[in-house]
């Protein structure tokens, strides 16, 4: 009886004492509030809807009953998409993600999108750690978020993760007006003092980022722009002691892992697409691990069960916003799509109405990727045109040469931030293939060529006119007009309403175009 007590004792200390074990990690990044299911064209040509928040927390969920040794991060932009982010400022986001078991997350340019105070009050209310360790307050060495990385130990597991945001895309995405008092500083510098600091304290290091270039956002996928990862490589390639770097903003999926050195450099596309599972066998002893498997997984909602906890957050702020969002402005006869790297239906009608409701402008122009969200056929409501577009960008009119619409448009053609959309009148043609400075080809107004000398009266939105997206010739603009309290998504709301209707082949115009070789 003794000796088989002793050999039972023996073979369970054995076993967790074992040299090798599995190690899970999940991951997302951009998430951008689809707290819904929703389908798009360029997965399974729109026929299966996928994502979902809820499903999300299921997947989690059961993988964490699977393999107690499993941890789940996200790279930030979780805010702001469909309208339930943009009516609560975020709120609603963090409540439905306090069910979804994250581990870790850090903060993408995105959550400052109703400013840094709402940053901070919001963020203050997640039940999981938030990262942040090189946002500081300016002129001081105070860390805007104080929490720049966490230790997470579980089954006996240690990992250290780091979260940052990187200067470019803090720099060019969140608008000036959001983040006055506040700067981001050398996100390779900063991360490799955090890893210094956790080495010998953990088994795993684990980086999570939102740098590099920004996303497309468009209807069509990969196809308009191609986006890769370099800023992620290059980063994991300056640090020393990371093992898993994690990054957001780009919105590109990594196939399988990209491994920088001893690094590990994975992503998700955008809006809970996909969700990536990697698996580590790590030897205990040396501390070492190899890649045991890997998937990038695409989310079909049609087979998921929703989490019973997320899903019913989802419908608590879901009927608190019904009758604010279901009120009809419009109809459509045809879908409004996006697109980056050339005109879009969508982008016209917005256009359109910026220059309605700024009567003394000659054109309007806005950036591509502040449409979010297609406009389907048939009536359109206010919930519609608030997650078309969810950002509290108003209305803004200022004086441009026509040398500077010319460097806007060069910018645009660069592809760097995508094309600006534009209104009725406007065309401009541009060819990749030449130099930059010299891609614009044709640049028209009613017919007749831009003028370098001339002045022009412009319509754009108060997030390009300080030169966000690195649209800076929008500085030289000159009686600049901001119409305080009016957004963009007000002015197609008041446009619809009037009684303007939105007619196909208008549109649909190429109003943008690369040239075909």
């Amino acid at each position: 009886m003794k000796k088989t007590v002793i050999a039972v004792l023996l073979l369970s200390g054995y076993a967790s004492l074992s040299p090798a074990q599995d190690v899970t990690v999940i991951y997302t990044n951009d998430l951008h509030a689809h707290v819904e299911p929703y389908k798009l064209p360029y997965v399974a040509e729109g026929k299966r809807a996928v994502g979902g928040f809820a499903n999300i927390a299921t997947y989690v969920k059961q993988e964490k009953k699977n393999n107690k040794a499993t941890f789940y991060f996200d790279a930030g932009d979780y805010f702001t998409g469909p309208y339930i982010s943009s009516l609560t400022k975020g709120k609603a986001i963090i409540d439905i993600m306090n069910t979804m078991s994250f581990d870790a997350a850090s903060v993408g340019n995105h959550e400052f999108d109703h400013g840094w105070d709402n940053t901070l009050i919001q963020l203050s209310q997640a039940k999981f750690p938030i990262l942040l360790g090189n946002v500081f307050y300016k002129n001081s060495n105070v860390l805007f978020w104080n929490n720049p990385y966490t230790i997470i130990e579980k089954d006996g597991i240690k990992i250290g993760v780091v979260g940052l945001h990187g200067v470019f895309a803090f720099d060019d995405t969140v608008s000036s007006s959001m983040r006055q008092g506040i700067e981001a500083r050398d996100e390779v510098k900063y991360l490799q003092h955090y890893l210094d600091e956790l080495c010998g304290k953990v088994d795993i290091t684990v980086a999570l980022m939102h740098e590099g270039f920004p996303a497309r956002q468009s209807s069509i996928g990969n196809t308009d722009v191609k986006r890769a990862l370099d800023k992620d490589i290059q980063t994991a390639k300056q640090v020393k002691g990371l093992d898993i770097l994690i990054t957001g903003h780009a919105h590109v999926g990594t196939v399988e892992p990209l491994k920088v050195g001893n690094t590990l450099v994975l992503s998700t596309d955008s809006g809970g697409i996909d969700i990536g599972k990697l698996v580590l066998d790590v030897d205990l002893k040396t501390h070492h691990h190899k890649i045991k498997s890997f998937e990038l997984k695409t989310l079909y909602a049609d087979e998921w069960k929703p989490d019973p906890a997320t899903q019913s957050v989802i419908d608590t702020w879901n009927k608190k916003l019904s009758e604010t969002v279901r009120q009809k402005v419009g109809e459509t006869p045809v879908t409004l799509t996006r697109a980056y790297g050339e005109s879009s239906s969508l982008g016209n009608l917005f256009t359109d109405a910026m220059l309605a409701a700024a009567p003394d402008a000659q054109l309007a122009l806005t950036n591509s990727g502040g449409l979010r969200a297609d406009l389907n056929a048939g009536p359109i409501t206010l919930g519609d045109v608030i997650s078309a577009f969810p950002f509290p960008n108003e209305l803004t009119v200022m004086d441009l040469k026509g040398k500077s619409l010319r460097n806007l448009m060069e910018h645009g053609a660069s592809l760097t931030n995508g094309v600006l959309q534009m209104s009725k009148g406007l065309e401009m043609r541009y060819d990749q293939h030449k130099p930059v400075g010299h891609r614009v080809v044709l640049f028209t107004l009613n017919g007749k060529p831009i003028v370098d000398t001339d002045t022009y009266r412009v319509a754009t939105n108060s997030f390009l006119a300080p030169g966000g997206d690195g649209f800076t010739a929008f500085i030289d603009g000159q009686n600049k007009q901001v119409k305080g309290g009016y957004n963009l998504s007000d002015a197609v709301i008041d446009y619809l309403v009037k009684g303007n209707k939105i007619i196909p082949q208008q549109v649909k115009e190429m109003r943008v175009k690369e040239v075909e070789q």
